[in-house]
């Protein structure tokens, strides 16, 4: 967490210096506990850069207090079982698209071919309070800035199939 932090500090500074101090900016970092039980701890960092525009971004750590070992998305779920959860995300993508028109998600690169949606070892996610996986994007991962972060929520029927860690959260 401090590496991260320090590194996003360094880069503002650094970008400072190639601007000779004539540039305007500001970073800001703060933190929220997300989750906080006898079994799970989950810490969210969101980071705001402003320049000529903005940028917001985060990072959330896991702690599974019951092993004491910080978790990630690739722990949490096989590798294997990425494209289903991928298929879900998808779904929840267009269903909202077609209900709003002001809804837009890239859910392919048409240039590249590929899926905009696709998983990572270290995404980001969380656990809301009635115990449902939480997706969480950055500011122009998978749609306009005009977005924001989007977040898809993925009811705990649907994910807990494929969970590798036995986790009771919420209601």
């Amino acid at each position: 967490m401090n590496e991260l932090t320090s590194a996003v500090i360094q880069k503002f500074y650094d970008d400072l210096e190639i601007s000779h101090d004539t540039g305007y900016g500001s970073i800001y970092i703060d933190y929220e506990t997300v989750t906080n039980t006898d079994e799970w701890f989950t810490l969210k960092l969101t980071f705001s850069e402003v320049q000529a525009s903005s940028n917001t971004y985060f990072k959330f750590y896991h702690i599974d207090r019951t092993s004491g070992t910080y978790v990630t998305f690739g722990d949490l779920i096989d590798s294997e079982d990425f494209g289903a959860i991928e298929q879900i995300i998808r779904a929840q993508m267009e269903a909202e698209m077609a209900a709003d028109p002001d809804v837009v998600y890239w859910t392919e690169d048409t240039e590249l071919g590929q899926s905009i949606t696709a998983l990572s070892t270290d995404q980001n996610f969380y656990f809301d309070d009635a115990g449902n996986l939480v997706i969480v994007y950055n500011k122009y991962e998978v749609s306009p800035g005009s977005m924001g972060c989007p977040e898809i929520v993925i009811s705990k029927e649907k994910i807990e199939k494929y969970l590798i860690l036995n986790i009771e959260l919420g209601q």
